[in-house]
């Protein structure tokens, strides 16, 4: 007896009417005006914890789903959703994420698990290096592929921090940190991203991060080269970006490499690109980022850059043999030579992730991602333009990407609010927006690097923009304009 359940033949209509309306709904949601319906509440928490003790028809899941749980999602493809780089919405990726997820391919190993998906994913490692500018070989085994997929760019910083690590101090992985002190890792100031300092406590480090001082969001280059002497033999690591994940700034990446490698050539040299990348795309953007090939190891973020549903990360390496040095072996599922899972640290079993990439390239091509790419970023010149025009508003840094950090000051010319009245309004108007729900713009806090309201110890707490959704107009930005200027009107009539 089939059970009604599990997929088969008998089954296979119904499954297919299940699939169509949770894919009408998911449209609409994608197709929705606000960033977010409803805050979720405690009457909703209490149902979805709550353990089902008999079945339940799929009718009245899909109707719970519908009516109770996409109205408190988080809509990234809203064109009011200008806060994060993502909007999940090619179409080409919708449909690679669909079909990944029927074909059940595990990137582990491939003879037997992932016979074609094995060679997708080399094509699609292949091109990323090609577009940061990595050279290819003929692949032969996975010490030649130069890059693995991983399911985040948490993920994909943290094997750098592996590989620098095996770089430093052969064979740690089979004798273990003995001197955590002798593996620093040199990261800029208040701008680097949380997983270096993680992933070196991870992998037997420790709290091993220098920060060096920065100017205008770059490393302090004067400081770098003090920092590096000073720490001579110890430094196993330097970690620049190209756009950081919060002024999205990109570094001079080719002095970096300059210096770091005239003091000591062995020092790995790490650029986390995981939003700069995309640039590569665009023959009138890709300049931004030169020097990046130089760099021993990139992490780039497809997520973050290409519309594509989350999660896709990957980490190129500029020597491909270099993946060797992390590599584990069993002979269960890993004694071949193209399986993955020799050289993914931490992730065993993997889901087919760079299938909706694939799908992404074969459909736009390498020329319509990057119009895409130069349209983003000429959106946020455009508000850039307008906030400048704008006597309230001063923006804290240089547009490189698709990102403008701005906060409201009353007036620019002539500034009378305390950075603690200037950053308190900023919050407030953050707030109004996440009670709104109609609005998304990003908020934390960042030292005064330009020193545009303060000096480099200020911390300030900005609004940023930034958007990977194609759909937005210069009228998107005209309204989010109007939308803050009556959320200060109100605000300065409580005052």
């Amino acid at each position: 007896m089939q059970s009604e359940f599990i997929l088969n033949k008998e089954n296979k209509e119904e499954l297919k009417q299940y699939l169509s309306e949770v894919i009408d709904i998911g449209l609409e949601f994608k197709l929705g005006e606000k960033f977010k319906e409803k805050n979720v509440s405690n009457e909703i928490k209490e149902q979805i914890l709550r353990m089902p003790e008999n079945s339940r028809s799929m009718e009245d899941i899909i109707q719970l789903v519908e009516k109770e749980i996409v109205p408190c999602c988080s809509n990234f493809s809203s064109t009011k959703f200008m806060g994060f780089p993502d909007s999940g919405n090619s179409i080409a990726a919708i449909t690679g994420t669909v079909l990944s997820d029927l074909l059940q391919q595990n990137l582990i190993n491939s003879s037997f698990c992932a016979p074609i998906a094995t060679y997708i994913e080399i094509a699609v490692i292949k091109w990323l290096r090609e577009i940061i500018g990595y050279q290819n070989i003929s692949v032969n085994n996975v010490g030649d592929i130069g890059g693995i997929i991983t399911y985040g760019g948490t993920v994909s910083n943290s094997i750098a921090m592996l590989l620098a690590r095996e770089n430093h101090r052969k064979y740690t992985m089979k004798t273990g940190v003995k001197n955590p002190d002798e593996y620093k890792v040199i990261i800029p100031k208040g701008i680097g991203h949380y997983s270096i300092k993680s992933s070196l406590m991870w992998i037997g480090c420790g709290e091993n991060t220098i920060e060096v001082p920065t100017m205008n969001y770059k490393y302090d280059l004067d400081e770098l080269e003090k920092t590096l002497l000073k720490n001579r033999g110890k430094v196993m690591c330097v970690v620049a970006y190209a756009g950081d994940s919060r002024s999205m700034t990109i570094d001079n990446l080719q002095e970096i490499y300059q210096l770091v490698k005239k003091i000591d050539d062995n020092i790995w040299l790490h650029a986390d690109a995981c939003h700069g990348f995309s640039l590569g795309f665009s023959e009138k953007l890709k300049s931004k980022i030169s020097g990046i090939e130089l760099f021993d190891s990139i992490s780039t973020d497809p997520h973050k850059v290409l519309a594509v549903p989350y999660t896709v990360s990957a980490l190129l390496v500029k020597n491909p043999k270099n993946l060797i040095n992390i590599a584990s072996t069993s002979d269960l599922i890993m004694q071949e030579d193209l399986a993955f899972g020799q050289i993914t640290p931490f992730i065993g079993s993997k889901s087919w992730m760079s299938l909706k990439v694939w799908f992404t390239f074969q459909n736009m091509g390498r020329e319509e991602i990057g119009k895409i790419i130069e349209k983003r970023c000429q959106m946020a010149q455009y508000l850039k333009q307008k906030l400048e025009q704008r006597k309230e508003y001063v923006i804290l840094n240089d547009v490189d990407i698709n990102s403008v950090m701005f906060m409201y000051v009353g007036d620019k010319e002539n500034i009378e609010l305390s950075i603690d009245e200037i950053n308190d309004i900023n919050k407030k108007i953050k707030d109004k927006m996440d009670t709104d729900g109609t609005y998304f713009l990003h908020q934390f806090s960042i030292n005064d690097d330009n020193m545009k309201l303060g000096n480099k110890e200020t911390i300030l707490y900005p609004l940023r923009y930034m958007s990977g959704n194609d759909n937005i107009t210069e009228k998107d930005i005209d309204d989010l304009l109007i939308y803050i200027d009556e959320i200060v009107r109100e605000l300065e009539e409580k005052r």
